[in-house]
């Protein structure tokens, strides 16, 4: 009976033996690492380049797993792409970005980088890129504020260009409420004026360089008025010089008037403008913009 009860005992303890080594084999060991840390141990070999963008997937990587485990590779937030030409623009990477590479795989992988240098050329097609770490204090802000928000993906080129290049924070159109918190904060940041009025852009390449138009000002117009007051607005350059006297008018009630003022302004020449509003002899109040 002592035989028999042993041999079982035996039987467990070597299928339990057994059962513990195959699934100790069969789950991967995986990896993780920032692919800075990757590349300096030569965990893998990185390649990178660009598709000729300055905004958006615009870095095209080649990426090979130098071992016999998976990798968790980190691509931090922050991570720049530097060209190898000096005049072409390093782009910026806003969000983490994590990617598998299992055991001696070869991967192709793009990544979203953000221009960081306007005045720079785009770069071009298949010119080779080196990886850094952004040391901008103010894009580090940015990108801690951006975590986790609901952020309009087409406001991330705005905001860069706003720390890097002081362009216009409203320059950048709010579809969303987190997004015009995101403006908010980056007049903050910037230490630029908060305008009253958004100016969205079309934005184009041209031999290499990037061309941008206002093509439209809105935003809400606020004033007092009293009662039965004939309302007009008529448009000027900042020199007073007229570009658009109306004779159409609104009668205005009584207290504080407030509405919703578009102007399309393709085609304008840049410089500063203001909105005179005025009862047809007396001004009201003024409201400048920028093209």
């Amino acid at each position: 009976m002592k035989t028999i009860l042993s041999t079982f005992i035996q039987t467990i303890f070597l299928t339990t033996f057994l059962f513990l080594i195959f699934s100790n084999s069969s789950t991967p060991v995986v990896r993780e690492f920032s692919i800075f840390d990757a590349i300096n141990n030569k965990s893998i070999t990185a390649q990178f380049e660009s598709i000729g963008k300055y905004s958006g997937n615009s870095v095209h990587s080649k990426l090979v797993n130098n071992t016999s485990s998976d990798i968790k590779l980190l691509i931090p937030a922050g991570t720049l792409y530097i060209p190898e030409n000096d005049g072409e623009q390093t782009l910026i990477q806003l969000e983490d970005d994590f990617i598998v590479i299992h055991k001696n795989e070869t991967i192709i992988h793009r990544f979203s980088g953000f221009c960081t240098e306007f005045n720079d050329r785009v770069p071009t097609t298949q010119n080779s890129m080196r990886i850094a770490q952004n040391k901008n204090q103010k894009l580090g802000k940015l990108i801690q504020y951006m975590k986790g928000k609901d952020i309009d993906h087409e406001a991330y080129q705005g905001a860069v260009w706003a720390i890097t290049d002081n362009e216009n924070v409203s320059n950048i159109s709010a579809n969303n409420d987190e997004t015009e918190e995101l403006k908010n904060y980056l007049f903050t940041l910037t230490g630029q004026k908060k305008e009253w009025y958004s100016s969205p852009q079309d934005i184009t390449v041209s031999n290499g360089r990037i061309v941008r138009e206002t093509v439209l000002i809105t935003g809400e117009l606020k004033f007092d008025c009293a009662r039965g007051t004939n309302v007009y607005q008529d448009i000027h350059k900042e020199d007073g010089e007229d570009v658009h006297i109306s004779s159409r008018y609104m009668t205005a009630k009584y207290g504080k008037v407030t509405y919703t003022f578009t102007l399309k302004v393709r085609g304008w020449d840049e410089g500063k403008y203001y909105i005179r509003i005025h009862d047809g002899s007396n001004e009201i109040t003024r409201y400048y913009f920028e093209v």
